[in-house]
């Protein structure tokens, strides 16, 4: 991708770099990365509303692309949040289950915690997994979202 007024995060060995794509960028901008979403959104299993417009369903998402060889290869979904709740495994403080059982299941704590980023979602690509992409693309909207 070599996008006229890209905004460049970080820059690495090879060429890689991560860009930054604001929910006010231009439209092009954000059709490109709704086209990535959309292979991404088949790749991981997510169900897509039926008559739903993507681009209202990320409308205040902050997108974080990795690019590889002009080569998209790693998408991270954030959102600008005030509050969060801690994830909570049934096994965790669970006196009553059955040690020989294996299933576990999730909830989340009723006690709201204070948080500034939301993760919606975040992906890499098969071929370029265990090369920390996915802590470089969390590093960066850490480091640029927030401030």
């Amino acid at each position: 991708l070599g996008w006229k007024n890209e905004r460049r995060i970080a820059t690495f060995e090879k060429g890689d770099k991560i860009l930054e794509v604001r929910p006010d960028d231009a439209q092009q901008h954000r059709n490109k990365v709704l086209e990535v979403k959309t292979i991404v959104d088949k790749e991981l299993g997510f169900a897509s509303r039926n008559n739903e417009d993507p681009s209202i369903a990320v409308a205040n998402m902050t997108f974080y692309i990795y690019i590889s060889k002009k080569r998209v290869v790693g998408l991270l979904m954030v959102k600008r949040i005030q509050r969060a709740y801690e994830l909570l495994s049934s096994k965790e403080g669970d006196d009553n289950s059955n040690s020989n059982d294996n299933s576990s299941s999730i909830s989340r704590s009723l006690k709201p915690s204070k948080a500034l980023l939301g993760i919606h979602q975040i992906w890499v690509h098969n071929s370029h997994r265990s090369r920390g992409i996915a802590s470089k693309l969390v590093t960066a909207a850490r480091d640029h979202l927030i401030f």
